[in-house]
């Protein structure tokens, strides 16, 4: 174990304000080092240390940390430290410097040092570094149980986390999609009067079966010939509005997807300069400490280094402004996907969804036109479209009826391909995509609690706004709510029955409820 003999020299104390010193000075040689350098002491003390002119730059007042080191025979001993400067230059130099917030450990090594010092005694180094090496190595262990501390609280808080998302997801049911509005459904004809007159009913009653081509009833009237004129007059502006709307859809298509072929270009022409304004950002906080490392050391003006903070701080704006934009065409491709288009993207204000509703409404209109002028041919005869049951008579055998009464309302008798009641359910729209045809569903029905087992057979939009729904086959569906507000917008399924459904009663509330896995959940909220 090497020794340091301390030699006895001078020795001097901090004055304070009554005359008398704090600490005993001494000279015994030691060097401060900060930010790498190292300065020679003048003298040095429990509570500070004093240097030549000229060597450091501080003003009074400055606070700093380094460390006070001395050389000794078998190597540097350093023990670190934060001091203030108490006396400078007028020239800018700190020449007397107090310590502060040092810790118990190195000033006690540091008071050894000062006592062996004053008795003139020979010290090893052992006895006079063993107080450091306690203090640093006690630093250096509450750094690592601070460390370790942190890591156990981050991991706690992730687990919380965790616990907690489960519980909520578990709580507010999240596998789980309910349906907003769900009702019995069967496919309804209405028949109708095509004429105006007297109406001769044959003897049928609702629930009878009929088969198709049978004579259900008829409307005899003079006027006959003019309301076949009449309704060839409409369905030629029927076939106008047909034309028109097709070239608007048409359009529509074309400008929607110019329109999304543009947002990813833009998309595509903003994410490329995110990426150099990212690279830029980097290149100029590399700069920035650079200018920092040159402002510490003089070679920088203050000036120069607040400029380039200001020229980072603008990059980071026109970052954040890029974010925005892309988020902004992002949902406006979102919206083209769900297949509502932004206003911008729509010729004449209709999207193409609204053209085609509204062109599949005039084709039914004209489907009904020309089965009315055939009605009207055949002199108001109206016959069974199908094999199908008797829902509902709506007149009575020789009331007097105009064009457009609904007399017979009929559904199409139970098939394997067509007929079937089903139930039809508003889910949210915003969980469209969990939901696809031929996934098992669970429904309750107003009359009876036990669960049933149903498909998903069709899925689609749904508006309040346009309340009629058909089937394939050109049949409205019965069971929605015809109140509900205009601007609401849903998905609508159609869930077939595993078991038979005959049994149920037409419009009768039910509720549908949907369990996604995992999987499709993270997917979703993922977009994967």
């Amino acid at each position: 174990m090497g020794v340091a003999a301390i030699n006895t020299g001078s020795i001097h104390t901090f004055q304070s304000r009554s005359g008398a010193r704090k600490f005993p000075r001494i000279e015994f040689p030691a060097q401060v080092e900060i930010d790498g350098v190292l300065y020679p002491t003048k003298e040095w003390s429990v509570g500070g240390f004093s240097i030549d002119d000229n060597l450091y730059p501080g003003k009074k007042g400055d606070k700093h940390h380094g460390h006070l080191c001395f050389e000794l025979p078998v190597g540097r001993f350093s023990t670190p430290m934060q001091f203030e400067v108490m006396r400078a230059s007028e020239s800018g130099y700190a020449m007397g410097c107090q310590f502060y917030s040092l810790n118990s450990g190195h000033q006690k090594t540091l008071q050894s040092i000062v006592d062996t010092y004053l008795t003139g005694e020979t010290i090893s180094l052992e006895s006079v570094t063993s107080y450091g090496v306690k203090a640093q190595l006690h630093e250096e262990e509450v750094q690592r149980m601070q460390q370790n501390w942190w890591r156990f609280a981050l991991v706690a808080l992730i687990s919380v986390a965790i616990i907690t998302v489960a519980a909520l997801m578990v709580q507010s049911r999240i596998l789980n999609i309910t349906s907003q509005h769900a009702a019995v459904s069967q496919p309804v004809l209405s028949q109708r009067s095509y004429n105006n007159g007297v109406l001769n009913l044959s003897d049928f009653k609702p629930g009878q079966q009929v088969k198709e081509g049978d004579l259900l009833f008829s409307v005899f009237t003079e006027e006959g010939t003019d309301l076949l004129a009449k309704d060839k007059q409409e369905l030629d502006k029927v076939n106008s509005q047909i034309n028109y709307l097709q070239t608007v859809l048409r359009q529509s298509r074309e400008s929607v997807a110019r329109y999304n072929s543009q947002l990813f270009k833009e998309l595509q022409l903003l994410s490329e300069k995110k990426d150099l304004l990212t690279e830029e950002l980097q290149t100029r906080e590399k700069i920035l400490k650079l200018y920092d490392r040159g402002f510490r050391k003089g070679s920088v003006d203050s000036v120069t280094r607040e400029l380039e903070r200001v020229e980072t701080f603008e990059i980071k704006r026109d970052l954040l402004s890029l974010d925005a934009e892309i988020e902004a065409i992002e949902s406006q491709l979102d919206q083209i996907l769900l297949g509502v288009p932004p206003k911008e993207a729509q010729i004449s204000g209709k999207s193409p969804f609204e053209a085609q509703s509204q062109l599949d409404i005039l084709i039914a209109e004209k489907d009904k036109l020309l089965e009315e002028i055939e009605r009207l041919k055949t002199r108001g005869l109206a016959y069974a479209p199908c094999d199908c049951y008797i829902v509902a008579i709506n007149a009575r055998d020789g009331q007097i009826v105009q064009t457009g009464t609904a007399i017979f309302e009929l559904s199409p008798s139970p098939s394997p391909d067509r007929g079937q009641r089903s139930i039809l359910a508003l889910m949210p729209l915003e969980k469209a995509e969990l939901l696809k045809i031929g996934m098992e569903v669970e429904y309750k029905l107003a009359s009876n609690d036990t669960k049933q087992i149903g498909t998903i057979e069709h899925v689609q939009f749904y508006s309040a706004a346009n309340a009629d729904i058909y089937n394939e086959e050109g049949e409205s569906l019965s069971g929605l709510p015809k109140t509900l507000p205009r601007l609401n917008q849903y998905t609508l399924i159609k869930v077939v029955p595993q078991q038979g459904a005959e049994t149920t009663i037409v419009n009768e509330p039910a509720t549908v409820i949907a369990t996604v896995g995992w999987k499709d959940v993270f997917k979703h909220w993922f977009n994967l």
